[in-house]
């Protein structure tokens, strides 16, 4: 079998002359662009002002109706878009352009992975900040104006999150702090699960006890620490076993298992069904 590439990453510096790109559609009947699934190393922020528009991000169809906005984090692997009737806008950003409280918002959102339906007047207003920042990218190419570019930029991004926070589901009791260290956890995470694997590992990171963590983390959640974990691995497996050719045991051992007969056990038993015949099931 010819074997396939990793899954590519689209890297952001690579096409980008700032630390920012904005793009806009509108009066666009239909529009459908089928592109390779892939990863950005880039958050994408996307605003819908009306129609409809659909992608697949992480094994999951995501359909946006009407007015709201949609987040993509660095590392979800996506594809494909259609859209009909929309009026949209995409802002792509370096990562290192968004603040940590903004991030675990961000983090949050994903989670859920699913758009957050808006007002047509909040929606019209981060229209606004988005189309002045177009404005002035355009207007202003010197380092002297760095300052006022990235001031813009920080304007849209704390409407976006904002908007994102008015979900119910999202801005029910933010001040409790077991859900700012779910929160935490989750941040983290996405990022360490090649190589933490132990809610200890986790706790530690944070500087908590590990039944705290789990306490906090099973609240607000309804599943403890090791369960997120695992979902974490699980998903990566699965990206790795549909996009690639990769074998068991190289995946295994990219996510950090040096035995390969424990990870299928896990993935057997977290998924329902074995690697291989998770591969031939979803590529069908």
């Amino acid at each position: 079998m010819k074997q396939k590439p990793a899954i590519p990453v689209h890297h952001f510096r690579e096409r980008a002359d700032k630390n920012f790109e904005m793009s806009s559609i509108a009066n666009m009947k239909y529009i459908s662009h089928w592109d390779q699934a892939h990863r950005d190393d880039n958050y994408l922020l996307f605003l819908q002002l009306e129609g409809h528009s659909r992608l697949f991000v992480d094994f999951q169809e995501v359909n946006i109706t009407g007015c709201a906005v949609y987040c993509l984090l660095p590392g979800q692997v996506h594809y494909g878009m259609s859209m009909q009737d929309a009026d949209a806008w995409v802002l792509g950003m370096d990562s290192i352009r968004i603040k940590e409280n903004h991030r675990a918002a961000l983090t949050e959102f994903s989670i859920r992975n699913q758009p957050v339906p808006l007002d047509p007047y909040k929606g019209g207003l981060i229209r606004d900040s988005f189309t002045l920042l177009g404005k002035l990218s355009t207007e202003y190419h010197d380092d002297a104006d760095d300052h006022t570019l990235n001031s813009m930029l920080d304007v849209c991004i704390g409407q976006f999150v904002a908007a994102c926070q008015r979900d119910k589901l999202l801005a029910e009791q933010t001040a409790l702090r077991p859900l700012l260290i779910t929160r935490q956890f989750r941040s983290l995470l996405m990022i360490s699960f090649r190589d933490m694997k132990s809610p200890s590992e986790y706790a530690a990171a944070l500087n908590i006890s590990p039944s705290y963590l789990n306490e906090s983390v099973k609240e607000t959640t309804g599943h403890p620490v090791s369960y997120w974990i695992q979902q974490e691995i699980m998903l990566e497996a699965k990206r790795m076993l549909f996009y690639t050719n990769s074998t068991v045991k190289e995946i295994a051992h990219l996510l950090g298992y040096t035995d390969t007969f424990y990870f299928t056990r896990l993935f057997t038993k977290t998924t329902g069904m074995p690697p291989l015949q998770f591969r031939s099931n979803s590529r069908k």
